[in-house]
């Protein structure tokens, strides 16, 4: 039931957009549930960009900023980090702009003498980045990663997410990570309701993803959405399941609209 929902969190890439496209009904979406008093929350396992890039994108494809928070894995990360490994030196495999995050963020990066590995989605990565990455886990350090996605959506297509890279170091090394800090992990979508001051009876949550964002959903307690417009189709849904389908996230305006005015 979304009647008395006032948190709604949801993905972003294949759910709100893909590439640099509004999917369809979007920008109705994040209005109606403005409208109705209730709080949309981006929470994103994406971590190729910071917050402030994501609410940018956003904001360029028509989304008034009012509307919306961004959450991402990235984020959740550096708060790991903060609280279970201070002070550490990371070996951090991200993109510029998100290893300037972590940096903002209290972590101390560290290339040369590092005590622990940090993989996010890096979009720049080298073979030398990787060759360094894969001496390192062969050496015992701790091995984090920001979220187990294999693939990422793209208006070309799907293509390799950190999910791919972790396969990759694991074929050669024989080591998976310690910790996966984003979805399906439901602490992440935890750490969104409290940040909010929701509790999971008033909580939504939106994917595309069977096995990150419908995941992260049902282990928190939700009520759970899966939208056929990313990752998922139709045919990989399970005769039998907890969570309710729909082709896209417009569709979840008229759910909305009659259940709030029953």
């Amino acid at each position: 039931m979304l009647t008395y929902k006032r948190l709604f969190v949801s993905d972003m890439d294949g759910t709100f957009y893909l590439g640099d496209s509004l999917l369809r009904g979007s920008l109705e979406f994040a209005d109606t549930v403005h409208r109705h008093g209730s709080k949309l929350v981006f929470l994103t396992n994406n971590s190729s960009r910071t917050p402030e890039e994501y609410i940018r994108k956003l904001t360029e494809m028509g989304v008034d900023r009012t509307l919306f928070e961004v959450y991402t894995s990235g984020e959740a990360a550096v708060s790991f980090l903060r609280r279970h490994f201070p002070d550490k030196k990371v070996f951090l495999l991200s993109t510029p702009s998100v290893r300037e995050m972590f940096r903002e963020g209290g972590v101390n990066i560290d290339d040369d003498s590092p005590e622990l590995l940090v993989l996010a989605y890096d979009t720049t990565i080298n073979y030398e980045r990787i060759r360094k990455a894969a001496l390192l886990i062969r050496q015992g350090i701790p091995f984090i990663a920001t979220h187990p996605d294999v693939n990422c959506p793209t208006e070309d297509g799907l293509v390799p997410d950190v999910g791919s890279f972790l396969s990759l170091f694991e074929a050669s090394t024989g080591r998976r990570p310690e910790y996966i800090i984003g979805k399906p992990d439901p602490t992440i979508l935890k750490m969104v309701m409290d940040d909010f001051g929701y509790g999971p009876k008033e909580t939504v949550m939106i994917g595309d993803r069977l096995y990150t964002d419908i995941e992260c959903g049902l282990r928190a307690g939700v009520d759970t959405y899966l939208v056929l417009s990313g990752e998922t189709t139709a045919d990989m849904v399970p005769n039998s399941h907890s969570y309710e389908v729909v082709n896209n996230i417009g569709s979840m305006i008229e759910i909305i609209e009659r259940r709030n005015n029953v």
